[in-house]
């Protein structure tokens, strides 16, 4: 194994380490391919690191990316708000549109970084029957993937909710630094050639 690709790069600020997860992410993680399309999914917390993925899809040869964003505040508001009837219903038109992008060649990236108690105060039938809605909605789409008919990719933004879940006794803003510190060492961005050693470590896997 390559030291250069190993060893660990300290002097780095949060945005070149951010960068370079991106790059990671489209290059390593999803493979892109010139001309092909992307479809890319996040919550609005994690826009910097979309737009670093969108820039390096696009200097990857993407012949479009389209993204698709979530608000958890609002999500919370469907439940605050909605309809009885309304948690049955999903947006059937949406996933149709990426199964046919999927289809179609399109390759998939998620970032994830939700938060993962955002419904735990909400009626658990509501959230039940939403998912329900949801899951069934998505099938088509959903099954491009585990079938490996599609390249796809899911990567992880720290985000507030998420980072004081799991650092409970920090303030905030050290809880996320220490949750992205966290996320950079897993994907080795933190390391001098980012790329190099995620071939290395995939050599020695195989």
């Amino acid at each position: 194994m390559s030291n250069v690709a190993t060893a660990p790069q300290t002097t780095l600020t949060f945005e070149e380490k951010l960068d370079r997860l991106a790059k990671v992410a489209v290059q390593v993680g999803l493979g892109l391919k010139e001309g092909q399309q992307m479809v890319l999914t996040s919550t609005v917390d994690a826009l910097p690191l979309v737009r670093r993925v969108t820039a390096h899809a696009y200097e990857s040869g993407a012949s479009l990316v389209t993204t698709l964003l979530t608000d958890e505040p609002s999500t919370l508001l469907r439940y605050r708000h909605g309809r009885e009837e309304s948690f049955d219903t999903a947006a059937s038109w949406l996933y149709e549109g990426m199964a046919q992008a999927y289809r179609s060649g399109a390759a998939r990236m998620a970032i994830a970084g939700a938060n993962p108690a955002l419904l735990a105060n909400e009626d658990p039938e509501k959230v039940g029957r939403a998912n329900r809605a949801m899951s069934k909605a998505y099938r088509p789409a959903l099954e491009q993937i585990p079938q490996f008919r599609i390249n796809w990719n899911i990567i992880a933004a720290a985000t507030p909710d998420w980072a004081k879940l799991v650092f409970p006794d920090l303030p905030v803003e050290q809880a996320l630094e220490k949750l992205w510190n966290a996320i950079f060492a897993a994907t080795r961005v933190d390391q001098a050639d980012p790329v190099a050693a995620w071939k290395s470590h995939d050599a020695t896997l195989h």
